[in-house]
C-alpha cells in the first residue's frame, strides 16, 4: 500500500476535472469508459508523428522564405524525430514515479507552448530549437499511452487496444502530408505549425477530462502469469526482439514519395501527393484490425486449452500473416515508381507494406507488454526509441540514396533488412520456451 501510494501523489482537486473516476483496479473501468481511454490516448499518441511530418509539404516554402539551403530546413524535422526517440525514455520512467495523467497533461503543455511560439517565430535557428522541444513534450504518450492500455486491460484483450494505439502512432506521419499540403498551398507554412499547436491543446483537454489515473505500482520483484523474472525477461526480450527496421523502412517511403510523385511524368501538386497516403492508411486500419483481433484469439485459444494458463509466445504466430507483405510490398513500389508506371501501381505496394507492417506490429507489442507486465511504458519507450532514431537516418539519407542508387535497388534492400528483423521474431518463437525453462530453473535455486 505504501508504494502505491508513493506512485499516486496526492491530486484529488485534479481528478475531478476527469468525467471518469479514478479507481482501485483499472481494469475493472466499463467498456465505454476503456474505449474513451483509448480514443483518447490514441489521439495523443498520433499528435506526436502528425507534427514531424506537417511541415513536409512546407519545406521548400521555408527554404524561399529564410533564403538557406534544404539541408539546413530539414532539420525541423530531424531534430524533431530525434527529440521523439529519446525524450519517451524519460517520461515513462517518470510515469511509473508520478503517475501517467500528470505526466500526460505537462509534457503536452510544454509541447503547446513550444509550437505556438515556433508559429509565431521568424527565426530558422529558434524553429529548430523549439521543433526539438515540442517532440520532447508530446512524444509522451507514445510510451506513456501504452502504459495506459497494459493498465486497463487483460491480456487477452489487450491486443486489439494495442493495435489502434499503434494506428494512431503511425497514422500521423500518413495524415500529416495530406493536412499540410491543403494548408500550405492555402494559407502558408506557418499554418502548419498552428494546426499542430491547436491539436496539442486539445490533447491537453481530452487528457484532463476523459483520461483518469490507471497506474497501479506493482513490486519488482513479483513474477508474470509464466513465472519469469521480469527484470531478466526485459533484457532478454529488448535484446533478441527488438523492432524489425519496420521505423527505417516505412520512413524512407515516406520521405522519398513526395520526391517521386512531385517529379515527372506524375507532376502532382502539394495536396495530391498527400491524398497519396491514404493507400498507408487504409493498409494500417485492415492490418490493425485482423493482426490485434486474431493476436488475442490465439491467446485465448491457448488459455482454454491449457487451463486458464497464458503464453504470450503464441501471440508471435500471426508474424507469419504479416511477415511477406513487407519485402514484396517495399519492392513493388520501389521498382514501379522508378519504372514511372501509372501513379496507382506503386501505391499498391505502399498498401502491401503497410497491412504487413501493422499485422506484426499489433502482434509484437502485445507480447512485449504481456511478458514484461506492469512495464509497457518502459518497453514501448525503448521499441520508440530505436524506430525514431532509424527514421531520423530514413529522412536524411533515403532521398539522397533513392537518387543515387534508385528507388528499386533502395527498397530492395530495405525489403532485405526487413526480412532480416523479422528473423530476429523468429529466433525468440524457436527459443521462447527453452528461456522459460531455463528462468524458471534460476529462480527456483
Amino acid at each position: 500500500m505504501e508504494a502505491f501510494q508513493k506512485a499516486q501523489p496526492s491530486m484529488n482537486w485534479f481528478d475531478r476535472f476527469c468525467f471518469i473516476a479514478k479507481i482501485d483496479d483499472p481494469k475493472s473501468h466499463s467498456h465505454i469508459e476503456k474505449n474513451t481511454i483509448v480514443g483518447m490516448i490514441t489521439l495523443s499518441a498520433f499528435t506526436a508523428p502528425f507534427a514531424a511530418y506537417l511541415l513536409f509539404p512546407s519545406l521548400d516554402a521555408l527554404v524561399d522564405h529564410f533564403h538557406t539551403t534544404s539541408t539546413k530546413v530539414s532539420l525541423t524535422t530531424t531534430v524533431f524525430l530525434l527529440g521523439a526517440a529519446v525524450a519517451p525514455l524519460w517520461w515513462s520512467s517518470l510515469s511509473q514515479q508520478y503517475g501517467r495523467r500528470p505526466i500526460l497533461v505537462f509534457s503536452f503543455l510544454v509541447s503547446a507552448v513550444a509550437v505556438t511560439i515556433c508559429a509565431a517565430s521568424n527565426s530558422l535557428p529558434l524553429i529548430i530549437g523549439l521543433r526539438f522541444l515540442e517532440a520532447v513534450g508530446c512524444s509522451s504518450a507514445q510510451s506513456v499511452g501504452a502504459g495506459v492500455i497494459s493498465d486497463i486491460y487483460i491480456p487477452t484483450e489487450r491486443g486489439v487496444a494495442l493495435g489502434w494505439f499503434w494506428i494512431g502512432t503511425l497514422a500521423g506521419s500518413i495524415v500529416a502530408p495530406i493536412i499540410g499540403g491543403g494548408l500550405q498551398e492555402w494559407f502558408g507554412w506557418q499554418a502548419n505549425l498552428y494546426c499542430s499547436a491547436i491539436l496539442t491543446f486539445s490533447a491537453v483537454m481530452l487528457t484532463i477530462h476523459f483520461v483518469p489515473e490507471t497506474l497501479v505500482k506493482i513490486s519488482p520483484t513479483d513474477k508474470n502469469e509464466n513465472g519469469l523474472n521480469i527484470q531478466s525477461v526485459a533484457t532478454r526480450v529488448m535484446r533478441d526482439a527488438r523492432a524489425p527496421l519496420q521505423g527505417l523502412n516505412l520512413y524512407c517511403i515516406t520521405s522519398t514519395l513526395p520526391y517521386a510523385y512531385s517529379e515527372p511524368p506524375y507532376n502532382f501538386s502539394s495536396i495530391q501527393v498527400g491524398l497519396c497516403y491514404i493507400s498507408s492508411c487504409l493498409g494500417y486500419a485492415i492490418g490493425t484490425f485482423f493482426g490485434g483481433s486474431l493476436s488475442d484469439h490465439k491467446l485465448r485459444q491457448y488459455q482454454v486449452t491449457h487451463n486458464g494458463i497464458t503464453n504470450p509466445l503464441v501471440r508471435l504466430t500471426i508474424v507469419w500473416y504479416g511477415a511477406p507483405f513487407m519485402p514484396v510490398g517495399l519492392i513493388l513500389y520501389g521498382w514501379l515508381i522508378e519504372a514511372k508506371t501509372h501513379w496507382a501501381a506503386p501505391l499498391v505496394g505502399v498498401f502491401l507494406f503497410s497491412l504487413g507492417l501493422m499485422l506484426i506490429t499489433s502482434t509484437v507489442t502485445p507480447y512485449l507488454v504481456d511478458v514484461v507486465p506492469g512495464a509497457g511504458a518502459s518497453i514501448v519507450a525503448d521499441l520508440n526509441l530505436m524506430r525514431n532514431i532509424l527514421a531520423a537516418v530514413g529522412c536524411v539519407v533515403s532521398p539522397v540514396a533513392a537518387e543515387r542508387i534508385g528507388s528499386g535497388w533502395l527498397m530492395t534492400i530495405l525489403a532485405i533488412l526487413c526480412a532480416l528483423g523479422v528473423g530476429f521474431v523468429a529466433i525468440v518463437v524457436w527459443q521462447g520456451e527453452n528461456w522459460k525453462i531455463n528462468e524458471t530453473r534460476e529462480d527456483i535455486v
